[in-house]
């Protein structure tokens, strides 16, 4: 490092498959140090480039083939794996409600854990629009059929984002007035991401919206970002424990409750076999003092 009158020069040795890995990597990481660095949250990055010896460029060379443009395992372009990582690591400080030990220990790609907070700050914003899209879906199939929208739900519709992301036992129950609320629910949760301190989920719906959250955040790390899929399985466990105060929102997905009598309480201990979907908004009974949305209210309360 040298340090001027008016800046600072910083070298990196960085060892990566492609010379834009490096400098989108290096660049990164310059990013992140003056964004977590209170005293120098007045600096900007001027340049950033990368040199390579003519000794390494000719061993590239040699051992180098077309193969080297496609991430193996992909087989997407290493171009676009690069932008992918750089826009989640960029992502990454935005979800201020954690640090990065929530992720557990760092693994062999020191990258991982910033791409992991950058999926869910992504993910967070896209299925807000999915769950926008599916509103506007079932709204319109129920007008062009000449349906009650009340009578028009999730199962009758093909092509759903976030709601077929849900249980689908209770597919029937997820009109457009269920979609609205459960936009809401997530809403709420997702911002909560972004300020400390976490608060976890306070009702089944806000359970299930992060649930979903994570599982897209899951599959955008290893079918786009290239981290090994081990990684994000145990990252994510370690995520799980920590953001979530109660795990029922699962006990939705099981099959055998497709099976079980609903007057049995030891096949269905939660009773979520005599609920209707509309009743995952309410507040979890040990929650106290809930902070819930007008629109989340029962129109009763």
């Amino acid at each position: 490092m040298e340090v001027g009158p008016t800046g600072a020069v910083v070298e990196l040795l960085v060892d990566a498959p492609a010379l834009s890995f490096a400098e989108n990597g290096a660049e990164a990481l310059l990013y992140e140090i003056l964004e977590r660095t209170e005293l120098l949250a007045e600096w900007r990055v001027g340049k950033c480039e990368v040199t390579v010896s003519d000794a390494e460029l000719a061993e590239a060379l040699e051992g180098g083939s077309d193969e080297s443009l496609v991430s193996p395992g992909l087989g997407l372009p290493i171009e676009d794996v690069t932008v992918q990582r750089r826009r989640l690591f960029a992502l990454g400080p935005r979800l201020r409600a954690f640090d990065l030990d929530a992720f557990g220990p760092s693994t062999e790609d020191p990258d991982a854990r910033f791409l992991a907070a950058g999926a869910l700050v992504d993910r967070a914003s896209v299925l807000t629009e999915e769950l926008l899209m599916d509103i506007m879906t079932l709204d319109e199939e129920a007008e062009s059929l000449d349906k009650d929208e009340s009578n028009w739900t999730a199962d009758d519709s093909e092509g759903l984002f976030v709601l077929h992301d849900l249980p689908v036992r209770y597919r029937h129950h997820y009109d457009v007035g269920f979609a609205k609320r459960f936009l809401v629910a997530s809403a709420v949760v997702y911002s909560r991401l972004t300020s400390p301190p976490w608060v976890p989920p306070a009702s089944t719906a806000e359970s299930l919206a992060l649930h979903i959250l994570i599982e897209n955040a899951k599959d955008l790390l290893v079918s786009f970002a290239a981290v090994d899929p081990d990684d994000v399985t145990a990252m994510f466990a370690v995520f799980e424990s920590r953001a979530h105060s109660r795990h029922d929102y699962a006990w939705l997905y099981l099959e055998d409750l497709d099976a079980a009598d609903p007057n049995d309480s030891s096949a269905d201990p939660l009773g979520f076999l005599s609920q209707d979907a509309h009743s995952w908004f309410a507040p979890y009974p040990e929650v106290r003092n809930p902070a819930v949305h007008p629109y989340l209210m029962d129109d009763e309360g």
